[in-house]
């Protein structure tokens, strides 16, 4: 199982908008390897620094960067204006090809960010981590999870 860790800031990572839209983003810049890491159907949870625990999901798809992210729901391809990151690609033009975006399904999240569950002590400077079993087993248990 994989932590991810959300770093949310007001420009583009934005909670509400992965729990409604259910993505993930990541940035690359050093850490290209471990973004790649997670595939259809593996389990990850999501983590905020400052928050704890946000919930539980499953990859749909893998990471692809955001220059090439295409997203359908119910059908219909919607259109990338919609998605919380165009801003910051007109400023920053390398950004299209440095955030990744998963798409996922969310199996248990909380409302907002500041529901997060705070368990111990973790946290990473890397984005995307394999969690050990006793953390794996402590996210499970916070999200009343039996997978």
């Amino acid at each position: 199982m994989y932590a991810i860790n959300g770093k949310f800031n007001q420009t583009f990572r934005d909670f509400g908008i992965y729990r409604r839209l259910g993505i993930v983003s990541v940035t690359t810049t050093r850490f290209k390897e471990s973004v790649m890491g997670p595939g259809p159907g593996d389990l990850f949870a999501l983590y905020s620094t400052r928050q704890g625990w946000l919930g539980v999901g499953r990859v749909v798809e893998p990471a692809v960067p955001f220059r090439d992210f295409r997203m359908h729901q119910g059908g219909r391809l919607i259109d990338q204006d919609a998605y919380p990151f165009k801003e910051i690609q007109r400023i920053n033009p390398h950004f299209g090809k440095e955030e990744y975006v998963l798409r996922v399904e969310w199996l248990a999240i909380v409302d907002t960010v500041e529901e997060g569950e705070l368990i111990g002590g973790f946290d990473s400077d890397d984005p995307v981590i394999v969690l050990d079993d006793k953390t794996e087993a402590e996210v499970f248990r916070a999200f009343d999870l039996s997978i």
